[in-house]
């Protein structure tokens, strides 16, 4: 769990964002997209009951976590939803998002990667982010070109990490989406 937390610190921290490779204008992945490809959802690595989702809840919390009484989920903590700037007790209320999606991935890049990188990147703590259900439910599995945070002030650093996530794992972006997100970064962050 100080991994985790580890790497959720320091990705906060990060907001400097790397060139991402550009491609073609158009990029289509050969096998059509299957959430079955990036491995079996949460796990729980560590064998200490509690699951990614769960170790990222407790690790982000505020205030200490209530379990459930099987002591294998969380129920209740404190955390700042960063799409909606809510604040949220109820970890029912919380969606896990993919900062990049899984989709979005598929597309641009992960339908060529190993099962192994593909279940990776979808468990990198890195990538994940609590946040209200509604907000990760209208993002769906749009980038920042389809969709932004309902929140004005997240914004410039959730384009920052979506870009620095991609680069990092090597996602290619057309040349014309890389041309708008340098655009849509530039007028979010001002620069």
């Amino acid at each position: 769990m100080r991994r985790l937390l580890s790497l959720l610190l320091l990705s906060l921290t990060l907001l400097t964002c790397a060139p991402v490779a550009q491609a073609p204008d158009s990029i289509s992945p050969a096998l059509p997209y299957e959430r079955a490809a990036f491995g079996s959802g949460w796990t729980d690595p560590d064998g200490d009951c509690l699951n990614t989702r769960a170790e990222l809840l407790a690790a982000l919390s505020t205030v200490p976590v209530r379990l459930a009484p099987s002591g294998c989920s969380v129920r209740h903590g404190r955390w700042f939803a960063p799409y909606t700037g809510q604040v949220v007790t109820n970890a029912g209320d919380l969606d896990i998002d993919h900062i990049v999606p899984l989709r979005y991935a598929w597309g641009h890049g992960a339908a060529s990667w190993s099962a192994e990188k593909r279940a990776r990147f979808a468990r990198d703590p890195v990538n994940l982010l609590p946040v209200s259900a509604s907000a990760n439910r209208s993002k769906g599995a749009r980038g920042p070109l389809g969709w932004l945070p309902p929140d004005p002030g997240f914004r410039c650093q959730y384009v920052l990490r979506f870009r620095r996530i991609a680069a990092s794992y090597g996602l290619v972006q057309s040349a014309a989406e890389e041309r708008e997100l340098v655009a849509l970064t530039g007028r979010l962050c001002g620069a």
